[in-house]
């Protein structure tokens, strides 16, 4: 593990723990048999299909947010050292922009 880059052991952390809480979110779906669906499962000819069918798709979704979660909470640099997104934006002066407007009868609108 101490092999992988920094940034992918981040990920793979970040993984780990929304794969984590999908286990729980669908033990807990589960054991308060929400909307009849333990019933349901359990009814089944072949219950272990379901739950890890149920197990796949949460752990698939929780994992994919918490990564990008994650991604999208770095901080940001400009390469040049710049104070990142916002100093940029800062940086270039707004100034209005005149549109010319084609004025529409009645018999052009649809």
């Amino acid at each position: 593990m101490r092999r992988l880059p920094l940034l992918v052991r981040f990920l793979l952390l970040n993984a780990a723990i929304g794969s984590a809480v999908a286990l729980i979110v669908v033990a807990g779906l589960l054991a308060t048999d929400a909307v009849s669906l333990a019933a349901l499962v359990f009814a089944d000819e072949n219950p272990a299909v379901a739950i890890g069918l149920l197990i796949v798709g949460f752990v698939i979704t929780f994992g994919s947010a918490a990564m990008g979660a994650a991604i999208m909470g770095l901080p940001y640099e400009e390469p040049g050292g710049s104070q990142g997104r916002r100093a940029v934006a800062e940086q270039v002066p707004l100034r209005p922009l005149s549109v010319a407007a084609i004025r529409r009868t009645g018999a052009d609108r649809r």
